[in-house]
């Protein structure tokens, strides 16, 4: 065990920014099919193609974003001003991404909800890789430092999602007789977002020491990094091709969930309310969870944390084919597989540090940063691959909004939000336990070797 360096006050503040940039997200990521669909009318197969547009440049940008990073010095630290510009693009992107746009034509409504939806997501590409490269920058080489800001920062999540979950529904709910469901979404969504800007804010002061204002490259002794080297960081090191192939696959799984989650509520169960009770109850126990199940992953390590986490969501989600509408055990087996998760999420992206200070372990190239940038990448392609199967599955199947649902459509509704999911989640474990072999003790002993090699000069 490292002696503890940060102060739990440091530790706590860095954190925060996830509770802000969570609630600022999260609307967006549960709602936003649901709004397109049964508020401004956009058929089904035309949300799956606009989102599917949409996330798959959001994909190419956050593969580059952590290069654009790295190159691009702006005045307020090479990391921090990326979260102090953003922070303002990302408010505006959630008013796009909920404006009711029902009078108008299509194709301004779709061009609309393409707008803030892309500009949510890039924007968060770039925040969200400069954040996570504020961390081990904030850590140093410390791991255990590392984890308590990760844990942290899983925790502040959390709460991020009890909050939405137990708070979205009812508001929505309250708002629409008086200002119609469009402005309703809208009220909630931007009152969430706000507290970002603050967030942004608090982590960019926590970090000044560490990423100044008007820094330059430093010149550490690690080589130049060229746009081969961040091609080859990823097609040449074996683990984090592991580590990708197995993250996506798992966020593959969970988008298609979350993408037909407020279906299920509203045509399977037949009653959208019950969805803010489960995601509460959910979270609940989600937040317990993250106050437990962290100590447990430590005793696990990652890999063995990341393979019976995701065994467990597996079979948590194949169990959810046999309950139909039944939302009680709907959500039994909802907390059970999302309590499971936060055995490696406490992790978050020191999978990926490890496997950029490995790469810089082995050749010399300080790949670091975009191996941070690759711990997004996954989640993006999950959104796109995830949300299109979810969507045109419901085309597939037959969704229209305000059907009427038959047994028939409700086993194909259960097969595409249960048995699909499951099994590609059960896939991604599989392939964790078979190629990663980076252990902790590898972990600790790179950074600790790559922090006294390339140390930056005074």
């Amino acid at each position: 065990m490292q002696e503890k360096r940060l102060t739990s006050s440091q530790v706590n503040l860095y954190g925060f920014y996830l509770l802000t940039s969570s609630l600022a997200a999260m609307v967006q990521m549960t709602y936003l099919t649901i709004f397109m669909t049964d508020c401004i009318g956009i058929p089904t197969a035309v949300v799956a193609t606009t989102l599917l547009v949409a996330r798959v440049i959001d994909f190419f940008i956050g593969v580059i974003c952590g290069g654009i990073i790295e190159k691009v010095h702006m005045p307020w630290g090479k990391y921090r001003s990326w979260l102090l510009v953003l922070r303002w693009v990302i408010v505006f992107s959630i008013v796009c991404s909920f404006f009711d746009t029902s009078a108008w034509p299509l194709a301004f409504r779709v061009g609309v909800s393409f707008i803030g939806y892309f500009l949510l997501n890039a924007g968060m590409s770039f925040t969200t890789n400069a954040y996570y490269a504020l961390g081990p920058a904030l850590a140093g080489a410390n791991l255990d430092d590392r984890f308590r800001l990760s844990t942290r920062g899983a925790q502040f999540m959390c709460v991020a999602m009890l909050i939405t979950s137990a708070a979205t529904i009812p508001l929505v709910t309250l708002l629409t007789p008086k200002v119609g469901p469009g402005n309703a979404y809208l009220i909630v969504a931007v009152v969430f977002a706000l507290p970002y800007i603050v967030g942004c804010q608090i982590v960019s002061n926590l970090c000044k020491d560490c990423d100044p204002s008007g820094q330059r490259d430093r010149g550490p002794a690690a080589s130049v990094v060229t746009l081969g080297d961040m091609v080859n960081s990823v097609v040449q090191n074996p683990q984090l091709l592991v580590l990708f192939v197995a993250y996506t696959i798992y966020y593959v799984g969970l988008y298609v969930i979350s993408g037909l989650g407020t279906y299920y509520f509203t045509y399977i169960v037949g009653n959208f309310m019950n969805m803010s009770f489960s995601m509460t109850i959910t979270m609940i126990t989600g937040f317990l969870a993250s106050m437990v199940m962290p100590k447990l992953g430590g005793k696990l390590g990652k890999k063995r944390s990341f393979v019976i986490a995701l065994v467990v969501y597996a079979l948590a989600y194949g169990c959810v084919y046999f309950v139909g509408g039944n939302w009680i055990l709907y959500t039994v087996c909802g907390a059970v597989g999302g309590a499971a998760v936060y055995l490696f999420t406490s992790y978050g992206a020191n999978y990926f540090v490890d496997c950029g200070e490995y790469h810089l372990h082995k050749t010399g190239k300080d790949t670091r940063t975009i191996a941070i940038t690759m711990y997004s990448v996954p989640m993006k392609i999950g959104m796109a691959l995830g949300g299109a199967i979810a969507t045109y599955g419901l085309t597939f199947i037959g969704y229209e909004a305000g059907m009427t649902i038959d047994a028939a459509f409700q086993n194909q509704f259960m097969v595409l939000l249960a048995i699909v999911p499951a099994a590609l989640v059960l896939i991604g474990a599989i392939i964790m336990q078979a190629g990663y072999k980076i252990t902790d003790e590898d972990a600790a002993r790179y950074a600790a070797e790559n922090a006294a090699k390339y140390a930056p000069k005074a």
